[in-house]
């Protein structure tokens, strides 16, 4: 299954604003539901299979943490070994 670097990079980056969103005091629910709206809408675009969407998501969110490579190469290391292709 392909998956397009650009939506590897829109999922991270509302994945890190969701984050965010949830560490303050007080969590403004709406937003949350729009960044998790988003987020999947962007993975229904990859794949209609619900287990397979999250599986995408969970490698992107384990992987955003590396702390020794700053780029998205971690991410999409990982979602090749798990049998995606990562394409432009």
């Amino acid at each position: 299954m392909k998956i397009n670097l650009k939506d590897i990079i829109k999922i991270q980056y509302l994945e890190m604003e969701l984050f965010e969103i949830e560490d303050d005091d007080y969590v403004d629910y709406r937003s949350v539901r729009g960044k998790e709206r988003a987020i999947y809408n962007r993975l229904e675009k990859i794949t209609d299979d619900k287990e397979k969407q999250k599986e995408i998501r969970c490698v992107i969110y384990e992987n955003m943490w590396n702390t020794e490579d700053d780029t998205f190469k971690p991410i999409c290391d990982a979602l090749r070994k798990r049998g995606y292709e990562v394409v432009r």
